[in-house]
């Protein structure tokens, strides 16, 4: 871990030695790698390829790049062409045929090394004049270095996502809403978090981020992540809301909007973020990435991937990341992270690969991250009753004490078998762990509108251990005319909680927001975690059987049987969680569905400000229907989606007593678009419209907004890259509106409008791809609050990034 000076005039040096890293680099660079032969059973020279639909040209510089073949593509020959994109094992010359079949246009072998695209008509030529109308190498090299890349367009969609007890699935073939960012998209955002890698979806509002509060916390339309059971890595749950995981080691974040009780279990109905882990790669993977901020955060990450042994039967990947510097809050904020992964697979037979990976987290920060900040009338620690909050505090301001802290420990680790034992049939059996402590020495402060507050400090720890396994099989049959994709599976999960049963605490002193108290430290100590707070288990058996009649209709139903229990708090729980949807497909690009799913909720726990903290409650039943159309076109994709989710409603009552009563409903439709409008314009815009109400018998609460909840958000980002110039103009904006704070909507927050900015400059040098990313999230320095369950989190102010990245 790179360590620094404490001194503010620092700031500017990382961003020098960055620089200088990068002159340095540039005239050392090696050439690339060749491919790795595919061990497999094919042609002499041929290897896998998995490119999707989009531009003809974007289409072939992918295809190039992966191949290692240069191609020279004339822009106005390519022109307005489509291509449908390239699946499965070829050489060279079968790829381009297929690639090229039907369109106007040819690849002629260059003389030198590579291809160039030429016209079918420009064949009959003279020799003499087709033989002028060759290019030199260099020319190939030049002409190529300015196509346009496949993390351009191509990189920013996918086509295929994982729903857990349903196995992967075409996206335009799910019945739900999902959503996928992809390696590329958060490499060029320099997303850092999980509410930056999602701040293009207009259905995702952040709630909470990282260095203001104990991690980045997301709502999907409306309904927080679960906190126990709404992250999964590689579709088995791990335990993750209390600490951040670091992006640097997941390829993609697949996003499920609304309930996924059929096919992830017991969870709230808001969504499930699945993180994709990075798997080793059939070529060499070489990549450096450092990276700084303008407060003085330097970053160091490499990323190493490959195939070894007898035919390339073994693969590997290793992330190492480290992160060190004063964060963006001033006086006092610091930030020091570590993580590394390894992944590895084995191809034991061509049908059976068995793979393993490990993931360990280490991150602390200083001077900032708290419970939150608590609105009331007063600005005492001793009042629960909501009020309206001062106005927006900016994200710079220190206003917890310097030597208050929030660090996180976590290992995560896993095991996977997969085995196609016959021709479309498929069995899996997959593992995961995972361990977490967080050690607390941050706070809470108490405040009210004119600014006046009290700041509590609390010590203490907690411990998160998780087991998930999954068995699946997944195949298909035929009955008559209708194709029948089956899944059929069971899981065993299970959560155990500890918590320190003395925790320490101190009220650190009163001041004003606009001049924070300088208060001293009472030297709490964090008692060990030596309390089984709960221990949940799941078990569930599910199948789902989706109906293929003729080309354009299919029919899903499925079925889970989860029990949940509680030995600790003393619940148990069994319910049928069904799922049922048809999909009409007019065409192969269009597709409109409706669905309907049930889930089962763990029961919510009690916040540590209630009169009965930490109480549990007992699991809950949410219904969800929707109905929705996607256009998958290789220029553009495009999907809509109209919901209504019923869950449980949970709130703090006058008497400070934490309760679940009533029924939340969420109504809402959303869209989302991403789109080539020209060969150098793309955009991804998305809005979400929500109506959401408390239905119960308590007079104070029904039919008002859920708290939180906005009315209404939108978020659109774009990119223009200028000619061949390997350089790149982005620019984003997201608007969140106006929330209320509490069930009885006695105080809200006002919306805002986030605006984003950047370039970034493409280039290759020698065998080594440099790119060069220099972004300005809130580029206007807005002061925002962010809010959750009646507690506040300052947003954050405006971050400069500037990285750079070096793929040998």
């Amino acid at each position: 871990m790179l360590r620094r000076s404490g001194n503010r005039g620092f700031a500017g040096k990382p961003l020098a030695l960055a620089l200088r890293a990068l002159m340095l680099a540039i005239p050392v660079a090696g050439t690339g790698a060749l491919p790795a032969a595919s061990w497999a059973q094919a042609p002499a020279g041929a290897r896998h390829y998995d490119i999707g639909p989009g531009p003809l040209d974007v289409t072939l510089a992918r295809f190039g790049a992966e191949a290692g073949v240069p191609i020279a593509v004339d822009p106005a020959a390519a022109a307005s062409l489509d291509s449908s994109g390239l699946r499965g094992t070829y050489t060279v010359e079968q790829a381009l045929q297929l690639l090229l079949s039907g369109q106007p246009v040819e690849a002629v072998a260059n003389p030198g090394a590579g291809y160039w695209l030429r016209r079918r008509d420009a064949a009959r030529l003279t020799p003499a004049d087709a033989a002028a109308s060759v290019p030199t190498f260099e020319q190939v090299t030049v002409t190529a270095a300015a196509l346009p890349k496949a993390n351009e367009l191509d990189d920013y969609r996918a086509a295929t996502v994982n729903l857990g007890a349903m196995g992967e699935k075409a996206i335009t073939d799910t019945p739900y809403s999902v959503e996928v960012v992809t390696r590329g998209l958060m490499d060029n955002q320099q997303a850092d978090s999980l509410v930056d890698a999602l701040k293009n979806d207009a259905s995702v509002t952040p709630i909470s981020n990282n260095i203001g509060g104990l991690s980045s916390q997301i709502a999907i339309r409306g309904v927080g992540l679960d906190l126990l059971s709404g992250r999964k890595i590689d579709g088995l749950n791990i335990f993750g809301w209390s600490g951040d995981l670091p992006l640097e080691h997941f390829d993609q974040i697949q996003l499920l909007k609304g309930a996924g009780g059929f096919l992830y279990g017991a969870a709230q109905p808001g969504g499930i973020v699945n993180f994709i882990s990075k798997r080793p790669t059939d070529t060499p993977k070489r990549s450096v990435l450092t990276s700084v901020t303008d407060s003085g955060t330097f970053l160091l990450a490499g990323d190493l991937g490959g195939r070894f042994g007898a035919a390339d039967r073994f693969g590997y990947r290793a992330n190492v990341v480290g992160e060190t510097g004063d964060s963006y809050v001033k006086d006092g904020g610091r930030i020091k992270r570590g993580s590394a992964s390894l992944a590895l697979d084995w191809h034991i037979l061509p049908q059976l690969v068995w793979s393993a990976d490990v993931l360990a987290v280490d991150r602390r920060v200083t001077g900032s991250s708290g419970w939150g900040i608590f609105p009331n009338a007063t600005g005492s620690d001793t009042d629960y009753a909501v009020a309206q909050p001062p106005p927006p505090i900016p994200g710079s301001k220190r206003i917890f004490s310097p030597f208050t802290s929030y660090e996180t420990h976590a290992k995560v680790y896993g095991t996977h078998v997969d085995w196609a034992f016959a021709d479309q049939w498929r069995a899996s059996l997959l593992y995961r762990g995972s361990a977490m402590e967080r050690v607390y020495m941050n706070g809470s402060i108490f405040v009210n509108a004119t600014g006046r507050y009290t700041e509590v400090q609390y010590g203490g720890r907690d411990r998160f251990d998780t087991d998930d396994v999954q068995a699946l099989v997944t195949g298909t049959v035929r009955t008559g005319p209708i194709r029948h994709d089956l899944s059929f599976g069971v899981s065993y999960g299970r959560i155990r909680t500890f918590y320190s049963s003395v925790t320490n605490h101190a009220v650190l002193g009163t001041a004003d927001l606009a001049d924070p108290g300088h208060f001293a430290n009472p030297g709490l100590t964090a008692p060990t975690a030596d309390t089984l707070g709960s221990y949940t288990t799941q078990r569930a058996i599910f199948a789902s059987d989706t109906l293929h009649i003729g080309d354009h209709l299919d029919v899903v139903a499925g079925v889970r049987r989860n029990g949940l229990e509680d030995s600790i708090n003393g619940y148990d729980k069994t319910a049928h969680t069904p799922t049922a949807a048809v999909v009409l497909k007019p065409s192969q690009s269009l597709s409109l569905y409706g669905s309907y799913v049930e889930a089962l909720e763990q029961g919510a726990t009690a916040p540590l400000t209630a009169a009965n903290a930490q109480q549990v409650f007992a699991p809950l039943k949410t219904r969800q229907v929707e109905a929705g159309v996607k256009v998958d076109r290789p220029r553009w994709t495009a999907t809509a989606a109209l919901f209504r989710i019923q869950r449980g409603l949970t709130y703090t009552n006058a008497d400070n007593i934490f309760t679940q009563d009533g029924i939340s409903r969420y109504d809402g439709i959303e869209f989302q678009a991403k789109a080539r409008l020209t060969p150098r314009w793309q955009l991804i815009g998305s809005v979400m419209l929500l109506d959401a109400a408390n239905e119960t018998n308590t007079a104070s609460l029904t039919g008002k907004r859920v708290d939180g909840t906005p009315r209404r958000q939108a978020k659109l980002y774009a990119e223009y890259r200028l000619g061949g110039t390997g350089l790149t103009l982005t620019g984003g904006v997201q608007y969140y509106g106006a929330r209320p704070l509490d069930p009885a909507n006695t105080a809200a927050l006002p919306g805002y409008t986030l605006f984003d900015a950047g370039i970034r400059y493409e280039r290759r040098f020698g065998g080594t791809r440099t790119i060069v990313r220099f972004n300005v999230d809130n580029l206007a320095d807005k002061a925002y609050l962010l809010t959750s369950a009646s507690y506040l989190t300052q947003g954050a102010p405006r971050t400069l990034r500037l990285s750079a990245q070096f793929d040998f």
